[in-house]
């Protein structure tokens, strides 16, 4: 092959790489642009998806908030109501002691009474023990006696002053009647049974006899 025919097919092969070239890069797409409107546009649409989910977040925080404040209300007026409950419980069941405190104090007071104004006979005063006996019971239930009003006054009982007052329906109950013309109507002439107060609450009203002039 000579030189000639060399050069000549040296530049058709040189000829046709430069044409592969430029097929080639005119097959690539183009670098994509940017466009700032569309650029903009984006930014504001998220800005605004932003702001709805802050607010829909705020919005499930302020109702949680508000589930919880109800939830400790809610709580704080149980436990007032479980405590209001158990003061109420103790409190009648410490009524109920104390009444039954006051059936042994009336027992004890009734029998102290009657040991008080026994009088043995005449012929009987040479029974000096069984005199000595009566007066150790008597001591012994002064004792057992005092022992409960200071139970009771330790509960803060007291009892009701009522002989020579009025008749009060309130702590009062009259049981008997009496007609002494000296004494006006409606006072307590005496007391059957005694009444008592505890604390600002009456515990036990008194049963009493109440002058009734025909």
């Amino acid at each position: 092959m000579d030189e000639v025919t060399k050069q000549q097919l040296l530049e058709q092969f040189r000829s046709y790489l430069d044409r592969e070239d430029l097929d080639h890069t005119s097959d690539q797409p183009d670098p994509p642009t940017t466009d700032l409107f569309s650029l903009f546009t984006e930014l504001a649409g998220l800005r605004n998806e932003v702001k709805l989910e802050a607010r829909q977040f705020k919005t499930a925080l302020d109702q949680f908030k508000t589930v919880v404040d109800q939830l400790q209300t809610a709580q704080t007026g149980w436990r007032q109501e479980l405590e209001t409950r158990e003061q109420k419980r103790r409190r009648e069941m410490t009524k109920t002691f104390l009444l039954e405190v006051l059936e042994v104090y009336d027992r004890l007071a009734a029998s102290l009474t009657t040991l008080n104004n026994y009088q043995p006979p005449r012929w009987t005063w040479w029974c000096t023990r069984e005199i000595s006996f009566i007066r150790s019971v008597s001591t012994g239930q002064a004792m057992t006696l005092r022992r409960c009003e200071q139970l009771l006054a330790r509960y803060q009982v007291r009892p009701l002053e009522v002989l020579h007052h009025s008749l009060d329906p309130h702590c009062m109950r009259a049981v008997e009647t009496d007609s002494q013309p000296k004494v006006e109507n409606g006072i307590v002439t005496a007391e059957l049974r005694k009444g008592f107060m505890w604390e600002e609450e009456l515990l036990r009203p008194a049963e009493v006899k109440v002058n009734k002039i025909s």
